[in-house]
């Protein structure tokens, strides 16, 4: 029985031989360009005017969060013009249409708490002198 049995265990041992060295030898894809983060910028060198030290400035990196928006509201009355970043409404501008004036509306600061936002909704006005 034993005469039986040793091919059989020969076979799977390197059955189980080849399996482990083929699946050492398996080189992993190559990571393609869309895989692999861009590299940061190197930060630049330069001369402060005032103390006249060296100073290390980093380049600005682009964001992909960092969407601004202009919205455009018309009727026959008024223009109603809306800066939004990141969704943020940051700026709205009314300009009439009947007297040419324009003024500013504060949008409300979504870092404040609103009881202690006191400029939320105020109007501003700007004089062309």
């Amino acid at each position: 029985m034993i005469a039986r049995l040793a091919p059989t265990l020969v076979a799977a041992a390197l059955l189980a031989l080849s399996g482990t060295s083929a699946f050492a030898q398996h080189n992993p894809k190559p990571a393609t360009a869309a895989e692999t983060p861009a590299p940061a910028p190197a930060p630049k060198a330069s001369v402060d005017p005032a103390t006249g030290m060296l100073v290390d400035e980093a380049p600005p990196v682009p964001s992909k969060d960092a969407k601004v928006e202009h919205l455009v509201s018309e009727d026959s009355q008024v223009r109603i013009e809306e800066t939004r970043v990141r969704g943020v409404t940051r700026k709205i501008v009314v300009h009439s249409k009947i007297t040419g004036d324009s003024y500013e509306i504060q949008p409300r600061d979504p870092s404040l708490a609103p009881e202690h936002d006191k400029g939320a909704g105020m109007r501003t006005f700007t004089f062309g002198f």
